[in-house]
């Protein structure tokens, strides 16, 4: 773990000491080195349990900037800051170019980003957030001084929590994009910045996946998208590989995580490239079961002869070798922390520090069938009738429940429609307070219904660029993040913004979603996995998980903390646990709000120190 706290003070009254120590609890509780540096008005805090990696603060006279930056175009960036040596690294470029030009290139700047930049001589700032929040940036205000940080916990001096914040990702909404799980430490969303100037802070938007506009010309030119999408890929690819021996890649055997080894390992045979992957990662949950998938990982292994470590049956939620991580922020996630570990202790025992996924892939190429209501509005309503009619048949599903879906939910008034949403999902939530839900307005709306709110003869359009918008939800820093430099070559934005444009035959059909990184994949990916039709679902994986872990997770049902803050109702949250109808395979949705539940409650209980029984701690 590696982390930065930069303090500014832009009105000059200084850092007493007990500032100081009040921000290094953090570091001092971990057992974490750390190390402070200042620049007059500023004062930087690094604190690291592996030294991995260039320096998380750097200075040039009055400035000082604080990040963790990884860049894509730095060519770009080098010409724009002038003359820099080779030798600095991304944040001191970054520092360069905003000492030199402000704002004006942030916009531009492509990779995986967070940083903070102070001018000391005019006691102004400017903070940035990559557009998919892989590195995220936090700030709090606290005694007239500005606090950013790359984690939120960093901040949080007094450990207090944003009722608001838990009541939103208990229930599935997400929070708001200003929000984290501390009260007073606010977040930099996703593709914005931030300008502190005059004392006061002003955040602005300078990326956001609803800035694009389908290109229908794509359908009439397919081969041109299916070279420019194994083109982007392979950008991307190039530019995440760390040095030999240092870049392993998660591979699970479906289709995203496949093509990025698949696409390093054909580059490195054609040369193109100086080394391929030190590895590959699969982990299967339940061997033998559906979810064992290695028939289609071990044909992309033996493709390519690349060296390949397998975590069978790692257990769900707790392990005692393995103690429940402390992170930064609530992720739903925690169940398999087991097997991240493992993941985690392989690649480290090979002295690996960068881990590759195919993150992200579901968000770009899946579509949607929001079109059929665009058809409508747009007169053509045979075709889009004729189409459901084909596509109910070929899946083998309701036509009636597909056209209520994609044609005719999408418009209908957004009250009615809200409604009927709400209705469908409250129901496998009736541990929440409805006081509580009432009062931060959340009883008339439900967490799937803001991808239906486009405007009329855009709901595809708007749609896809929601899911898009929803991608830094995956990003959350968690155990992996937290012990390896993860990099995710479906996140580089040229390649996003290519398929932000696709119109949806481009880039789902029938039987062949994401088609357009299909084509792309051929003769790249083994054609078992490129053709596969289907993936396990989770519904199975998370019931197991749920049956399998009981005397573990009751202990998190005696006293909740949720309940405690006003939440939920520890009652009907022991009903709903002891209820079998959690562990029947197909209950997708009630699976998924009481594994939110559970994920959220320990994580409250592990950072209070109440959970696990034994008090096993990182």
């Amino acid at each position: 773990m590696r982390f930065f706290t930069c303090l500014l003070d832009p009105e000059g009254c200084g850092f007493p000491d007990a500032v100081r120590r009040e921000y290094e609890s953090l570091p001092r509780a971990r057992g974490l080195s750390y190390h402070w540096q200042s620049a007059g008005s500023a004062m930087a805090l690094t604190g690291w349990d592996d030294p991995y990696g260039p320096p998380l603060v750097v200075q040039d006279g009055e400035w000082l900037a604080a990040g963790l930056v990884r860049l894509d175009n730095r060519a770009d960036l080098e010409r724009w800051a002038g003359d820099v040596p080779r030798e600095r690294t991304d944040l001191e470029v970054i520092l360069r170019v905003v000492a030199r030009h402000g704002t004006r290139y942030i916009p531009q700047v492509l990779g995986d980003f967070a940083f903070v930049v102070w001018n000391g001589s005019t006691h102004t700032a400017v903070a940035a957030c990559d557009a998919f929040a892989v590195h995220r940036i936090y700030y709090a205000e606290h005694n007239k001084l500005y606090a950013f940080a790359s984690r939120a916990e960093a901040l949080a001096l007094n450990e207090s929590y944003d009722i608001e914040y838990l009541v939103r990702i208990v229930a599935l909404y997400g929070p708001s994009c200003h929000q984290s799980v501390y009260a007073g430490v606010r977040t930099i969303p996703a593709g914005c910045m931030a300008v502190l100037a005059h004392s006061k802070l002003s955040i602005q938007q300078y990326w956001h996946s609803s800035g694009f506009e389908v290109e229908e010309a794509w359908e009439r030119c397919e081969g041109e998208a299916v070279e420019l999408c194994r083109q982007l890929l392979i950008q991307s690819v190039r530019l995440r590989l760390g040095t030999q021996g240092e870049t392993w890649a998660q591979l699970s055997g479906g289709l995203d995580s496949s093509s990025i080894v698949s696409l390093v390992q054909w580059l490195a045979g054609r040369g193109d490239i100086t080394h391929g992957l030190a590895g590959t990662v699969t982990h299967v949950d339940r061997e033998g079961t559906g979810s064992d998938e290695r028939q289609y990982s071990d044909a992309v292994v033996h493709r390519w002869s690349v060296r390949n470590e397998t975590i069978v049956g790692a257990p769900a939620w707790y392990d005692e070798h393995y103690p429940p991580p402390r992170t930064d922020q609530p992720t739903f996630d925690l169940n398999v922390y087991p097997r991240e570990r493992g993941q985690c202790a392989v690649v480290q025992k090979a002295r690996g520090r960068v881990l590759l996924t195919g993150w992200g892939g579901d968000e770009l190429f899946m579509g949607s069938m929001f079109f059929f209501a665009d058809w409508l509005m747009n007169g053509r309503a045979w075709p889009a009738l004729r189409e459901m009619v084909h596509r109910a048949a070929i899946g083998r599903v309701s036509f009636w429940e597909l056209a209520y879906r994609n044609a005719l939910l999408p418009l209908l008034p957004s009250v009615v429609r809200n409604y009927l949403i709400a209705g469908e999902e409250h129901l496998a939530q009736p541990w929440l307070k409805q006081v509580t839900l009432r009062r931060y307005g959340l009883t008339q709306q439900a967490p799937g219904a803001l991808e239906y709110a486009g405007p009329l003869g855009h709901k595809y359009q708007h749609a896809i660029a929601t899911r898009v918008a929803e991608l830094s939800d995956i990003t959350t820093g968690g155990l992996l993040a937290d012990t390896l430099e993860v990099r995710h070559p479906m996140l580089y934005r040229p390649l996003v913004e290519f398929a932000l444009q696709l119109p949806p035959g481009i880039r789902a059909r029938p039987h062949a979603h994401r088609w357009v990184l299909r084509e792309a994949m051929r003769g790249i990916v083994p054609e078992q996995v490129r053709l596969r039709i289907g993936k396990q679902g989770t519904g199975a994986a998370l019931a197991w998980s749920l049956k399998t872990a009981r005397e573990h997770l009751a202990p998190l049902l005696r006293a909740p903390m949720l309940a405690e803050l006003g939440v939920l109702d520890a009652g009907k949250l022991r009903e709903a646990f002891d209820s079998p109808s959690h562990q029947m395979v197909g209950k997708n949705y009630t699976q998924a709000t009481l594994l939110s539940t559970l994920s959220v409650e320990a994580w409250l209980q592990i950072r209070s120190g109440r959970w696990p029984c034994g008090g096993h701690l990182q």
